[in-house]
């Protein structure tokens, strides 16, 4: 299936950078790269031997897949302005957040094809340990998005709209959220003279537990242990910085809180 399928990459930015050149390497053929800016859509065309443009009125109209990759803000007006594709053919975004219906109008097969990991385009990223969270809006597309996917990765799961922002939910606290407090901690220990690398093997640890481990279940500190003398000291020695101040406060309420509905739930 994938040696005949010519798509079209509408986008070249971070997740272009590694879906479009995996999906050349198991046979698919990348006939086009789009971007607004037109030295990022060349740099990857000549990757894949693709013709590029910065303009959505020259995309081919005879791809069997254009898989929309720009932010998510943009997605709905640039699927306004593709071509209407037939029944053939086959319309997804790679977005966590943004619903499918939004494609309704331009393809009568859409979808999403959303890779559920972090991508940097010069960080490499092994797809197959990614999971890629697929959705048809009928049988044919969902079919069709699923045997691609499984290509790419084992990890496939259909997802509809609302679950799939929920697992973007989810994965934003769980990233974004907590390398914001790495990039916090960092920043603190470094204004105090500090060297952020000695928390390097608690950072090691805490991940590795969080993998092998319910983390509701392992959970430590001075909020758990409800120890209120350290806790007003770790206060007074962050009174000089608001932020902190305010997500010490409502972390350790939330520690405090979960642990309550723990025991109550026993």
């Amino acid at each position: 299936m994938s040696k005949e399928l010519n798509i079209v990459s509408i986008g070249a930015g971070n997740i272009a950078s590694h879906l479009i050149p995996a999906l050349l390497d198991i046979g698919c053929n990348i006939t086009q790269v789009y971007s607004r800016d037109i030295s990022n859509a060349g740099s990857l065309a000549r990757k894949v031997k693709a013709k590029a443009t910065d303009d959505l009125t020259e995309l081919m109209i005879s791809a069997d897949l254009y898989l929309i990759m720009v932010h998510d803000d943009a997605i709905k007006e640039v699927s306004k302005q593709l071509p209407k594709l037939g029944p053939q053919q086959y319309l997804a975004h790679t977005s966590g957040a943004t619903p499918t219906n939004f494609l309704q109008k331009t393809a009568e097969n859409y979808g999403s094809f959303y890779p559920l990991q972090s991508f940097k385009k010069k960080k490499k990223v092994n797809l197959k340990e990614v999971p890629f969270l697929i959705h048809g809006n009928n049988p044919k597309a969902t079919r069709k998005f699923r045997m691609l996917a499984r290509q790419l990765s084992p990890l496939v799961k259909e997802t509809n709209d609302h679950e799939r922002m929920k697992y973007h939910l989810s994965a934003v606290m769980l990233n974004n959220f907590s390398n914001h407090l790495a990039c916090l901690t960092n920043k603190y220990l470094a204004e105090n003279a500090l060297d952020p690398k000695i928390l390097a093997p608690i950072a090691q640890l805490t991940y590795d537990r969080i993998l092998s481990s319910d983390p509701c279940a392992i959970q430590t500190g001075p909020a758990i242990r409800e120890d209120n003398k350290v806790m007003k000291e770790h206060l007074k020695m962050l009174k000089e910085d608001k932020q902190l101040t305010a997500i010490y406060k409502a972390l350790s309420k939330s520690i405090k809180a979960t642990a309550t509905d723990k025991k109550n739930n026993k």
